[in-house]
């Protein structure tokens, strides 16, 4: 289904966490998504991002209409791309959306080829 702003209407305000690399381990995350559930999500949109490796575990466990956002993609599909997400795959999953053009990607790694302006731009056209 459409990210639930996508329907007419007045848009809804938008939350975001972004867990970035966390939780380490993976018994934590339980946690994290009762407290996901336990928010009430009427009044907003809320988009959650799981590390790359805890996106398939938590994407049956929200239950309050709260998104799974994987936190990038690239813009070439699926293929030889180690260590990458492709949309397509995303799709499968059921998933709708995804968060790019990160701040430390562009910051504390420096700016990469695949993260400069151009590069987002070709994301955004993909996506």
């Amino acid at each position: 289904p459409p990210p639930p702003s996508a329907f007419p209407g007045p848009r809804k305000p938008v939350v975001g966490g972004n867990w970035k690399c966390n939780p380490e381990s993976m018994a934590d995350l339980d946690g994290l998504i009762a407290n996901i559930n336990a928010c009430d999500t009427s009044k907003c949109d809320l988009y959650v991002c799981p590390s790359p490796l805890h996106v398939a575990y938590c994407c049956d466990k929200i239950r309050n209409g709260a998104l799974i956002t994987p936190q990038n993609c690239n813009f070439k599909g699926c293929g030889a791309f180690t260590g990458e997400m492709a949309v397509e795959q995303m799709k499968a999953m059921g998933i709708t959306q995804v968060l790019i053009g990160h701040s430390e990607r562009r910051g504390e790694f420096g700016i990469f080829p695949m993260d400069n302006n151009d590069t987002l731009a070709i994301k955004l056209k993909y996506i």
